[in-house]
């Protein structure tokens, strides 16, 4: 099942963390910060992430603090 494009949202790289994970800044309706780590597509693609670029990203269902990054934002900051 392909997520749609209302489940995803962007969202700035803040930090790396330990063990692939990043902490995300979102945009500034919300301003949520929340951790998350490389969807298993962007990983296979070889997506690399770094701090301050713009990700897509898609909210964890059961945990409103975790996501999942599916992409590169086509408009850096």
């Amino acid at each position: 099942m392909n997520p749609t494009h209302a489940d995803t949202f962007e969202a700035t790289v803040v930090a790396e963390l330990p063990q692939q994970l990043y902490r995300l800044e979102a945009e500034p309706p919300t301003q949520a910060v929340l951790t998350a780590s490389l969807s298993a597509e962007a990983r296979r693609l070889g997506v690399h992430v770094r701090t301050g670029q713009r990700v897509l990203v898609r909210r964890a269902s059961l945990d409103p603090g975790r996501g999942v990054i599916t992409g590169l934002a086509l408009r850096q900051a």
